[in-house]
Parts: C-alpha cells; sequence; structure tokens
C-alpha cells in the first residue's frame, strides 16, 4: 500500500469521526428515513456503534506519516514550518467545532521536533536522545498540550524507532502499547465498576479501536503512489477546511 493511498484512508476516516459527531449516524437514519419513529430503534445504535470504529483509523496513520516524513525529508525546516502554518490555520475551525484548543496538528509538530531532538541528543551522546525524547511526551502527557497528549508523541517515536521491525513484532508491541497508553480509561471502568454497555464500547473504542489504523501501516509498501500537482499540500489545507465546514454546520443546526 503506497503512502498516497495510506493518507487517502486516513482523510476518509477523520471526515467520517468528524461528520458523525456533528450527525450522528443513528439520529441521521432516523431523521432521513424514520421520522415517525418515537424512540431510537436498536438496530441503528448497533449500526452507530461498530460504526465508530472507522474513525479511530485515521489517528494512527496520520502520526505514521510524521516519522516516515521525518525520515524522507529534504527539508526538515520547511516541513516543520508548514506543520506550524496550518497548525495555526486549523486552531479556530477545531475549536468552533470541538469547542476547545489543541489541534492535532501540533501534535504531529511537535513530535517532528521530538524526533529531530531525539536524533540531536544521540548525535551528542548516546542515549541522551531517548531521555530527551522520553521528557518530552512526559511533558506533554502531563500538560495536555495538544490533542493526544504525550501518547501520540511516544507512538511517533515508535514507529519511528521501529520501522524495520518484523510485523509480527510490531503487532505484540502494539498490542500491549496501546491498551497501556489508555490505562486510567481501563482503571476507570474496574475501580468506579462502571460496568455499562456504554463504558464498556468507550474504552473499546479508544483502547483497541486504533490499532485498525496501525493495522493499515503494516501494508506500507514504502512507495509514493501516485502524485498530481499540488498533491503535498492537499493534506494539509483538509484539515482546516473541513474542521471549518462542520463547525459552520454545526452551528446553523444548533441555531448559535
Amino acid at each position: 500500500m503506497s503512502f498516497f493511498a495510506l493518507k487517502g484512508i486516513a482523510l476518509l476516516s477523520m471526515l467520517w469521526d468528524h461528520a458523525t459527531y456533528v450527525w450522528p449516524l443513528a439520529l441521521t437514519v432516523e431523521v432521513l428515513f424514520f421520522p415517525n419513529t418515537a424512540e431510537t430503534i436498536p438496530a441503528l445504535l448497533v449500526l452507530q456503534r461498530c460504526t465508530d470504529y472507522i474513525g479511530r483509523i485515521a489517528a494512527p496513520i496520520f502520526l505514521f506519516s510524521i516519522a516516515n516524513g521525518y525520515r524522507h525529508t529534504r527539508n526538515f525546516k520547511m516541513y516543520a514550518l508548514r506543520l506550524l502554518v496550518f497548525a495555526c490555520l486549523a486552531e479556530y475551525p477545531y475549536y468552533l467545532l470541538f469547542g476547545f484548543h489543541g489541534n492535532i496538528m501540533f501534535t504531529l509538530l511537535l513530535g517532528l521536533l521530538t524526533l529531530r531532538l531525539m536524533n540531536w541528543g544521540n548525535e551528542k551522546r548516546m542515549g541522551l536522545g531517548y531521555l530527551l525524547a522520553a521528557g518530552v511526551v512526559i511533558a506533554a502527557e502531563h500538560f495536555a498540550i495538544a490533542e493526544g497528549k504525550g501518547r501520540y508523541i511516544l507512538f511517533i517515536l515508535v514507529f519511528y524507532l521501529t520501522e524495520h521491525w518484523p510485523v509480527r513484532k510490531k503487532a505484540l508491541l502494539w498490542l500491549f502499547l496501546m491498551p497501556l497508553s489508555r490505562y486510567k480509561l481501563i482503571w476507570m471502568f474496574f475501580s468506579d465498576q462502571l460496568f455499562i454497555y456504554t463504558w464498556f464500547h468507550m474504552l473499546c473504542i479508544n483502547a483497541a479501536g486504533p490499532l485498525l489504523g496501525v493495522a493499515f501501516t503494516f501494508f506500507y509498501n514504502g512507495k509514493k503512489g501516485r502524485a498530481f500537482p499540488g498533491d503535498k499540500y492537499l493534506w494539509y489545507v483538509f484539515y482546516p477546511a473541513h474542521l471549518l465546514a462542520l463547525g459552520l454546520a454545526q452551528k446553523v443546526l444548533l441555531g448559535a
């Protein structure tokens, strides 16, 4: 699977996730096809729960793309600057849609800078880079700097450091790492005895759902894939543009 195909899958997954945030699938289908229904049809709720996993594919692929992009970029400064510019452009649309700050492009930028810091540190003294990277992960997790916090930075590092690992070994690592990164959810589920379907679904979506996205990266064939003029900027422009469109649509629906 080419890099172009991976990014395409990630964009569609992200669009689905954000669109169903504005128009929940069960509610939308009911309004369109079953307007006289007194209460939500159980089958539609099941369908919505199943399709929630589609939206969890995107994030791991975007994190993988940073690790891959860092390894192949010809101009690190321009790469980082491009992420910074579009992260700033996406911040208001992100806030408009979700009501809080810290869009994922800031996370991707921080992950890129952490990779550079890690390699710089290791060039100065072996092991120093890993300590510096660990410090960034801990700080990002503690201060909740942007979407995904420190665990997303950690995932970028893992994608970068395990590039040449065999798939089986990668799979075993991620099967352990992904649920571990959501230890707070797991702890709340058992310590607060939240043994209800809604909480169990949320736990599965957030602790296991992203593994679908990780699995897609295992099929990357190392090729860029199809290209067209300006394709580099498609991914960057799409992010703030779709957030703005959905944010405005949500305001219209809410009558704000």
